[in-house]
């Protein structure tokens, strides 16, 4: 598993992005985020900020469970 801040940084140069054709279905919509496993929860956020850029009311995430994070004191 890598640190928080590798996995933020390597997901930032991702370019997570709603495509254009699904502006309209996201823009003022709630939406939530379903996800097997969170860690750190990068991903979770990446994706997050992404639907808030294309417009969404709400963002929820949704997790089955919460790995332990080794990077945590």
């Amino acid at each position: 598993m890598r640190p928080p801040e590798e996995r933020a940084a390597l997901l930032a140069q991702a370019g997570i992005a709603v495509r254009r054709r699904h502006l309209p279905r996201i823009a003022g919509r709630r939406v939530l985020l379903i996800d097997d496993v969170l860690t750190s929860g990068a991903t979770a956020e990446a994706c997050a900020r992404a639907l808030n850029a294309a417009g969404a009311s709400w963002i929820g995430v949704l997790a089955a469970a919460r790995a332990s994070n080794p990077y945590s004191a």
